[in-house]
């Protein structure tokens, strides 16, 4: 496989981390995060009057590690939606992490199979989907929500990003979110860039889907929602342009 031209979208640190992984691999990256993170004021229940917490996103953790935590917040039950998250939570301490492998649908369905009567912890973004609000509301999980991080949008993409995408010498884009995808056509739009001119590998089909409707044309989807699993479709770029 020949290196590809690749835009990284991810927030720093971890967009950092891809860039890194990316040269690794022989390709070539550039980066152009699509948010900044905010840490935001939030309470920390005592581990005394939860059963468990729940995490939907590594910024999630990374934002409550901030907090003073008592080893028993890190004892109790730690539903993560999938691979990435569960690793940044076991890294951190948290002995007993369940791992949903999937997305919120997954992780819901998880929940409800161990069937612990709440509260449970619940730290999230203050910009999220209430699927899992929607899923416990008047339940025995009793959600104790805790807006803990906010995601920033950036204003514009760099002057050198954009000269590249005018120049179609950008192999692919990765995009990791829908609210990643909807940021970067909106900023797409602001620049006079076509949407129907670039490729993308997206971490689910929801992304892509969002793509779609917005005009893009070329696109493949990683088969897990996981960082490997859409490395693995960068050999596809050319398959995909073809089809």
């Amino acid at each position: 496989m020949s290196g590809k031209t690749l835009l990284v979208t991810r927030p720093f640190p971890d967009g950092q981390k891809t860039v890194a992984s990316l040269l690794g691999l022989g390709h070539t990256p550039m980066a152009a995060p699509l948010f900044s993170k905010r840490i935001l004021p939030f309470d920390l229940p005592s581990p005394r009057h939860i059963v468990a917490t729940i995490f939907t996103s590594a910024n999630a953790v990374k934002a409550v590690l901030s907090a003073d935590l008592e080893i028993g917040h890190q004892l109790l039950p730690c539903f993560t939606v999938g691979d990435t998250t569960a690793q940044v939570a076991e890294n951190n301490g948290f002995h007993n992490v369940i791992n949903a492998k999937g997305n919120a649908q997954d992780l819901i369905a998880t929940i409800k199979k161990m069937s612990l009567v709440g509260p449970y912890f619940y730290p999230c973004a203050i910009d999220r989907k209430s699927d899992i609000e929607d899923a416990f509301r008047d339940t025995e999980v009793a959600l104790e929500l805790a807006p803990v991080y906010e995601m920033m949008p950036t204003k514009t993409l760099p002057n050198p990003v954009i000269n590249k995408l005018k120049a179609n010498k950008i192999d692919a884009i990765l995009l990791y979110s829908q609210r990643a995808a909807q940021h970067f056509v909106h900023l797409c739009t602001q620049n006079d860039l076509k949407i129907s001119d670039f490729t993308f590998i997206c971490l689910s089909p929801s992304i892509w889907h969002n793509l779609k409707t917005s005009g893009a044309q070329n696109g493949v989807v990683a088969d897990e929602p996981n960082q490997n699993a859409l490395f693995a479709q960068i050999d596809k770029l050319s398959a995909s342009k073809s089809a």
